[in-house]
């Protein structure tokens, strides 16, 4: 072992009693509190990046260990170590295949060659951090562990026990402090220094500490005579003065306020800064073809924060004269103040100035429009607003239109309606009223979003509309109101609109064709109403006449018009059936009637009412119903009328007339009885049979068209003669007019009689023969013949 070597392994056995200089050059007196350099922050990041714990393992080969405390030495085996400088990191560099890695070799090298000692700083920072971190962080072991010649373990764990340890805050000051400086924020500056601990052992701290106290009080001092100055009504020197204040410390906010209250800008100063509010910040505009590439810092200056409070940068730099703040409050007043840099980052030069700036962003997307009286606006409010304001005002630029409505807040968007107004122009103009900051006030309010929006004239609704069946046919309409304008009748494609809904002329369907194009003033002349409400418009409402289609169920809506405008009102239900056709009567008893009759169309139901005997009864028949079965109706003998009309489908509708009833009448049943009566006795033998004819007319009417009563006779010598087919089918043995059958039936005055007759024995053929009788002539189609029991009828 050479003797520089048990030199060094003496003096590093010495540096682990801490109060001793640590290397064998005795530079380093204590361990850094702080990386002192300029974008650690971004340096850190790409560290990371790449998963490095520390720098120093970029910086040695697989295997390797690192030397620290002298120098910064890569050893890679017994007495091989080699130094590393920024020749050796631009070598690395080459040999670097990961681009990330090979940046960052490069971003070193340059760190190297502006300041030897600033690259073992980080290090020794970064190491003695990772020691911190650690739970056995106070082993040789652990610094081993982190790549640490094992030569230089020791002294590093030793020393990094003896340096004051850091909390998050103090480490995120530690390593900011030098970015501070590089861009004149002295104040941030002093701020992060004091939440270090003292910098006994770091001799670069101290003195980069001692001198920001310096500037600090130098800073200070040109405060406190800028403040005399301005006291005593002097704004001009005290400017220079804050200027001065604003040179030393850039980011003083007493200085940068004191400045924008006292800076008088000669005319040969350049334009004000500009600011403007654009969507989602606040855009500033430079003076045209001033500065070039100047640098700049901006500050926003927020009306109500406290004097002292930091200053707020906007990031970025102009490009194009403009730059964008996007970190503006929604609610505040700023303004905004660039003050143009040196190559250094000092402040040098005039500021440029904004005016005060609502930071309020006015409502968006303002829709209104109006109707019959009312004005209606909706809006969407931005984000932050505490609430809108609206103003109203009147026709011919009068006052505002007072109370305006509250606004009603619906999903994102709000709205106010204004109702009871008189037509006219009105301009309508929204605010919005945003919450105070800082001290009391009432809030910033925007700019005015306006509208203008015209309240025309409506027609007069119509307030009731009746439909009356007329005894003529069709439908007879009366309303009320309308009275200003046209009142159209239309039905409506699909519902109808809600009474005294606002519309469009342009929108209404067409006016129906069968209800009449105009209106009459009281009863249309020589016209009769079937069936009037007496609860219904007077005689003297206006009248319209329609003739509903057959078959038709028509929603009739009441429209007034007037111009483009019109206003929807009451509705009624115009029904008009279909006429049945084909109605046919037949007895099938006495008492039953079966009705016979065309269906109507698609009605659902038809009703028959019978008439008998001064009496009406109503049936209704369903269509399956009677297609099924039929229409058999219960009746008693006399005689009757059926009526027949298709029922209406609603029952809300009014019914109109068709234009002919369909109406069938059947006579009273009439029935003509006949039967053999055996002849009296003579002797052994009986004499000839008689007929006997009974006639019931029910009410006697029976007319004086009665048919006559045949009786035939027929024998062919059988033992059981067939029966005549018909009136030529035998020989006539009785005949019995139709007069005697009324005269009979009139003479009892109860519509029933009986006729006798004998039969002529004479003309019958041989016996056995069978009789039958025939009705004859007269309504014998419309006579029911009873027929006795067929025995009774052979005469043998």
């Amino acid at each position: 072992m050479t003797s520089h070597t048990l030199h060094g392994g003496r003096r590093a056995m010495a540096g682990t009693e801490f109060g001793h200089a640590i290397g064998l050059s005795r530079a380093l007196s204590g361990l850094p509190l702080a990386p002192l350099l300029g974008g650690y922050g971004e340096l850190l990041a790409a560290q990371q990046g790449i998963g490095l714990r520390h720098l120093g393992e970029l910086l040695v080969p697989p295997g390797g260990r690192l030397r620290v405390l002298d120098g910064i030495f890569a050893v890679t085996g017994p007495g091989r170590r080699r130094h590393v400088g920024a020749g050796v990191l631009r070598a690395l560099r080459r040999e670097q295949a990961e681009p990330t890695a090979a940046r960052l070799l490069e971003r070193l090298a340059g760190i190297q060659e502006a300041d030897p000692a600033a690259l073992r700083r980080i290090l020794l920072y970064q190491l003695t951090h990772l020691l911190h971190d650690h739970p056995q962080g106070h082993l040789p072991a652990t610094a081993t562990g982190l790549g640490v010649d094992p030569a230089e373990a020791a002294a590093l764990v030793h020393a990094a026990a003896r340096r004051a340890r850091l909390d998050g805050g103090q480490r995120a000051a530690a390593e900011a402090l030098r970015d501070d400086l590089l861009e004149h924020r002295i104040r941030s500056a002093a701020r992060r220094a004091a939440l270090l601990p003292p910098a006994d052992g770091d001799r670069a701290l101290g003195a980069l500490l001692a001198g920001l106290a310096a500037r600090n009080a130098a800073a200070d001092a040109e405060l406190a005579v800028a403040r005399r100055h301005e006291e005593r009504g002097d704004p001009e020197r005290a400017c220079l003065h804050y200027e001065e204040a604003v040179a030393l410390a850039g980011d003083c906010p007493r200085a940068v306020r004191g400045l924008v209250r006292s800076y008088r800008p000669d005319p040969a100063d350049p334009g004000p800064l500009e600011s403007v509010l654009v969507p989602g910040g606040v855009e500033l505009h430079w003076p045209t073809g001033e500065f070039g590439d100047a640098r700049w810092r901006v500050v926003r200056l927020t009306r109500g924060e406290p004097a002292g409070a930091p200053l707020a940068e906007v990031a970025g730099r102009p490009a194009g004269g403009v730059l964008v703040d996007r970190g503006a409050g929604t609610g505040v007043e700023v303004r905004h103040v660039a003050l143009p840099l040196r190559a250094d980052g000092a402040v040098d030069g005039p500021p440029l100035i904004g005016v005060p700036l609502a930071v309020a962003p006015a409502v968006t997307e303002l829709r209104v429009g109006d109707g019959d009286g009312w004005i209606e606006a909706s809006w969407t409010p931005p984000a932050g607003a505490a609430h809108c304001e609206v103003t109203l005002t009147g026709p011919g630029g009068r006052a505002p239109v007072p109370p305006v409505p509250p606004t009603v807040r619906a999903g994102l968007r709000e709205t106010v309606r204004a109702q009871g107004l008189a037509p006219g122009l009105y301009e309508l103009a929204v605010r919005v009223r945003y919450a105070p900051t800082g001290r009391a006030g009432r809030g910033v309010l925007s700019t005015a979003v306006t509208a203008s929006v015209t309240v025309h004239v409506w027609p007069a609704p119509v307030r009731t509309l009746t439909a009356t069946a007329r005894a003529a046919g069709g439908v007879e309409f009366r309303r009320t109101g309308g009275d200003d304008g046209e009142v159209r009748l239309v039905e409506w494609p699909g519902e109808a609109p809600a009474e005294g809904a606002e519309l469009a002329a342009a929108e209404l369907p067409p006016p129906l064709d069968w209800a009449g194009r105009g209106w009459t003033g009281g009863d249309p002349a020589g016209e009769d109403t079937a069936g009037e409400d007496p609860a219904g418009p007077r005689s003297g409402a206006p009248v319209s006449i329609g003739a509903p289609p057959p078959g038709s169920l028509t929603t009739v809506s009441a429209v007034s018009v007037l111009g483009g405008r019109a206003l929807a009102g009451p509705c009624v239900l115009v029904e008009a059936p279909l006429p049945v056709t084909g109605l046919a009567l037949r007895r099938t008893a006495p008492d039953l009637v079966h009705v016979t009759f065309d269906w109507p169309g698609a009605a659902g139901t038809v009703t028959a009412t019978v008439t008998q005997d001064g009496r009406s009864t109503r049936h209704t028949v369903a269509r399956s119903v009677f297609l099924r079965e039929g229409l058999h109706l219960p009746v008693t003998p006399a005689a009757l009328s059926v009526e027949a009309h298709a029922a209406p489908r609603s029952a809300r509708s009014v019914l109109a007339a068709p234009a002919a009833d369909a109406r069938a009448e059947l006579p009273a049943d009439v029935a003509i009885a006949y039967e053999l009566v055996p002849g009296p006795r003579r002797g052994l033998r009986r004499g000839p049979a008689v007929l006997r004819v009974t006639v019931r007319a029910p009410g006697g009417g029976t007319g004086p068209d009665l048919p006559e009563l045949l009786l035939v006779a027929r024998g062919d010598g059988g033992r059981n003669p067939r029966r005549p087919g018909g009136p030529a089918g035998g020989t006539p043995v009785c005949r019995v007019t139709g007069a005697e059958l009324a005269a009979a039936a009139a003479g009892t005055g109860t519509g029933t009689g009986t006729v006798e007759r004998p039969i002529d024995t004479t003309a019958a053929p041989g016996r056995p023969y069978a009789l039958r009788g025939f009705l004859l002539g007269g309504a014998a189609a419309s006579v029911r013949l009873e027929e006795p029991p067929l025995l009774s009828l052979v005469v043998r």
